[in-house]
């Protein structure tokens, strides 16, 4: 082999040694980076944390959360129940916060860095049932290169971090406003009381038509208005809530709305009008009282069995819908707190006159 072609492959072994370097080098390196990045808190135990306060708006803003009884409660709003989702998402959102760099030791900077409690985005406090504080995080606004820090309130170590995750620090955030989600097919009848009197509507036999019982003669039905009444839980929020017991004796619940389904559960809102807001108590409640028994000696079909299953369960949703609603007032927005509260007036229109043979203005 002549020295000419010896000289080239000797150029083509030295560039890929210098490529397998660089290659190993490159790999180290992000291997390296990733290995640095590190979690902002680490061994925190969600078991032994009782209480959680979350801060916003330097520290104007301010939502606590404490375990009663073994679940979270929304401090701020007499105690009720926290939704456990919501929960979940702040702690996993905590724990997840992964730091890129130390920025600053200095607390001097930290104001710079809006990462003190009157300058920050967020601060985010775990407790312990002492009231001792387990861990606090102060989280900044990004900055106008998408950068965000954050510390522990304890430390003066700043870090620039990978995800900033969104702190929820209005108490409304953490509760399950979801009311009612009752499907239109399995409804039975609806009735409704209001100051000017009382109508049923249901379902016809076919299932196809709501029907008004006893419509007022020479009356029709106005547009849908009746479909929106009829329909007014298939999805019923509320905006607030407040425990029975703070409530003002003011509160006159002077209109009823009751839902009857069709496997016998009864839904009830209690309504009342106070300073332009609309507020409702709730009871839920089973029409058959035949208690649920096996029969002695005798073998029950599949058929009979899904029925008294099917029962059971009805009576314990029942149950539990009772132990979470019972004792609450809730805040029901003022457009469908209006199919809640429909008078019969304003259900119904007159009916155009039928048009007489004879009448020479009749169209042919």
């Amino acid at each position: 082999m002549s020295s000419k072609k010896l000289a080239v492959l000797g150029m083509i072994a030295a560039l890929m040694v210098g490529w397998a370097i660089l290659q190993n080098r490159i790999g180290q390196t992000v291997n390296t980076a990733d290995f640095s990045s590190s979690a902002l808190i680490e061994g925190l135990q969600i078991e032994v944390v009782a209480g959680i306060t979350m801060t916003s708006e330097k520290g104007e803003k301010t939502t606590t959360l404490n375990r009663k009884d073994g679940v979270f409660v929304v401090a701020d709003k007499d105690d009720y129940p926290a939704d456990v989702a919501a929960v979940n998402a702040l702690f996993n959102g905590c724990l997840d916060i992964r730091t890129r760099e130390k920025t600053t030791d200095n607390p001097n900077n930290h104001a710079d860095l809006k990462v003190t409690p009157e300058t920050a985005r967020s601060v985010v406090s775990f407790t312990d049932a002492d009231g001792g504080q387990i861990v606090a995080l102060v989280l900044s606004p990004s900055n106008e290169k998408g950068e965000a820090f954050a510390r522990r309130l304890s430390e003066t170590a700043v870090y620039s971090i990978q995800h900033s995750p969104q702190i929820n620090t209005d108490p409304m955030d953490f509760v399950d406003t979801q009311l009612f989600q009752v499907p239109q097919d399995q409804l039975s009848s609806v009735a409704v009381r209001t100051p000017e009197g009382s109508y049923i509507l249901t379902v016809s036999d076919d299932g196809a038509e709501i029907e008004l019982k006893d419509m007022p003669a020479g009356k029709q039905y106005k547009e849908t208005v009746y479909k929106s009444v009829f329909g007014a839980l298939n999805s019923l929020r509320f905006d607030d809530v407040i425990h029975a017991g703070n409530v003002s004796q003011e509160f006159q619940f002077n209109f009823l709305y009751t839902c009857k389904l069709k496997d016998k559960t009864v839904y009830k809102l209690m309504l009342t009008k106070k300073d332009g807001e609309i507020y409702a108590k709730v009871l839920a409640d089973y029409l058959d009282k035949t208690p649920v028994e096996k029969t002695v000696g005798q073998v029950e079909s599949e058929e009979e069995l899904k029925a008294k299953e099917a029962k059971l369960l009805a009576i314990d949703a029942v149950k539990a819908f009772n132990k979470k609603h019972g004792g609450w007032v809730y805040q029901i927005p003022v457009p469908n707190a209006g199919n809640l509260m429909m008078p019969l007036s304003e259900l119904l229109e007159e009916a155009p006159e039928p048009v007489s043979e004879m009448d020479p203005n009749a169209v042919q």
